[in-house]
């Protein structure tokens, strides 16, 4: 009885590709582009570090006044003129693009004064998550917060609770005791057992 010939390894691996790799990665690249249809938009902040010819530039700022209503088009555009001096040969030329977001959107008031929307467009740059990993972050915590024990919890408390969770101070630094005085500096329906408490019986 003859052997039946054993596909070679390259026969496979060409099947592999062509069947599951490729419409795999096809599939992966499609469902990216879906999700993440506004990458352009991201890619126009470029205009504040990256070093553009005029023309691009423009396309980019032209881009981000359409997206964001409150940046006047004719403006911005007069204002890049000028920014683009400081940016490539002025106070900005060893700046970082991050350190020019920053010190376009501090509140400098003359930096505010000579490019309103500029400031604008930097602020908006600094506020756009890159990710969804803090909102993620964020209900993970209100749902330690806010469990089936403490399910009435709601509005100011709940508020004050994720606020303490999410931007601290980390638990080991907390001050305890000055936390307890601003509680009960409020009128309270609770009453302090312990008769010797300054903080509650004043």
């Amino acid at each position: 009885m003859a052997r039946r010939k054993e596909p070679s390894s390259t026969t496979f691996w060409g099947r592999f590709q062509t069947q599951v790799m490729e419409p795999y990665i096809d599939g992966l690249i499609k469902h990216l582009e879906l999700r993440f249809q506004q990458l352009g938009i991201l890619g126009a902040f470029s205009i504040f570090g990256a070093r553009l010819q005029d023309t691009t530039s423009f396309e980019y700022l032209k881009m981000l006044a359409q997206q964001f209503r409150t940046i006047n088009e004719r403006e911005v555009l007069q204002e890049w003129q000028s920014f683009n001096v400081l940016v490539t040969s002025g106070i900005m030329k060893d700046k970082s693009q991050l350190e020019v977001l920053q010190l376009m959107a501090s509140g400098y008031e003359e930096l505010h004064l000579l490019y309103p929307n500029l400031s604008l467009l930097a602020a908006i740059a600094l506020t756009i998550p890159v990710s969804s990993v803090n909102c993620e972050r964020d209900f993970s915590a209100m749902n330690r917060i806010k469990t089936d024990l403490r399910n009435r919890l709601q509005g100011n408390s709940l508020t004050a609770c994720m606020a303490i969770i999410i931007n601290g101070p980390p638990v080991g630094q907390l001050n305890y005791g000055r936390a307890l005085e601003l509680f009960f500096e409020t009128p309270r329906r609770i009453a302090c057992s312990d008769t010797t408490c300054k903080m509650f019986h004043k």
